[in-house]
């Protein structure tokens, strides 16, 4: 690798964000699976209301349903160029939500009826594979939908900042939205799962915007140098 292409890597994947870049991924991998081990058998609870049943099915979304993973990963990355004390306030955040989703989970086991699928165009079959994917006709971990708060907090985590373009921040927000209405119009969450979602977001985003009570990731991940940033 040249020294050109170090110098890159280094301003958009500065190396003290890997380890908590890292404990995010297996956090989420470890809660999500974890989870449905953990509540496997138990009764799962349908939050299906009329305004569920009215929203139609709309197989092309899934496109935006399956592009969200990139999406994150650039999110993420890229939250790390506001520098160390934002980025942890950001990480914080993440990480507090996925605790409550843990907590929700295991308390409130949820799962939904999906929908009949011929499975006759691309999208359908793309939309088959999905749901065999993600727990086939029995879903779980549905309230709050990680897919929902994860998509909001890539925005969240890039706007206002002066290190990422403006129509990159723009794009975020439409692409962040699209991808909720994703999981509504595909049948993946219901409506109370994208609420509960956002509300955390704002919520938590707010609490560690302000004070020190972002510290614990410092401890956890940079020992208390809280003065090295990018």
């Amino acid at each position: 690798m040249t020294k050109r292409k170090k110098e890159l890597l280094k301003e958009y994947i500065p190396g003290w964000s890997l380890p908590p870049l890292i404990a995010i991924l297996a956090v989420n991998c470890l809660i999500y699976w974890g989870s449905s081990a953990l509540t496997a058998g138990r009764y799962h609870y349908d939050f299906t209301t009329a305004f569920d049943r009215a929203v139609p099915l709309l197989p092309v979304f899934v496109w935006f349903y399956i592009l969200a993973f990139p999406f994150w990963a650039a999110g993420y990355v890229l939250a790390a160029r506001r520098g160390k004390d934002l980025f942890y306030r950001f990480v914080a955040t993440d990480l507090t939500i996925h605790f409550i989703c843990f907590i929700c989970f295991i308390l409130i086991p949820t799962t939904n009826i999906r929908p009949e699928i011929a499975g006759n165009t691309i999208s359908e079959k793309i939309l088959l594979l999905v749901y065999s994917l993600d727990g086939g006709s029995s879903p779980s971990n549905l309230f709050p939908s990680i897919h929902c708060y994860v998509s909001w907090m890539c925005w969240r985590g890039v706007a206002g900042s002066e290190k990422v373009p403006k129509w990159y921040q723009k794009f975020s927000l439409v692409f962040a939205v699209l991808i909720i209405i994703s999981t509504q119009v595909l049948k993946q969450h219901y409506i109370v799962d994208a609420i509960a979602a956002l509300v955390l977001v704002e919520v938590f985003w707010r609490f560690y915007q302000s004070g020190q009570r972002h510290n614990w990731v410092y401890r956890i991940f940079d020992r208390g140098k809280k003065n090295q940033t990018l």
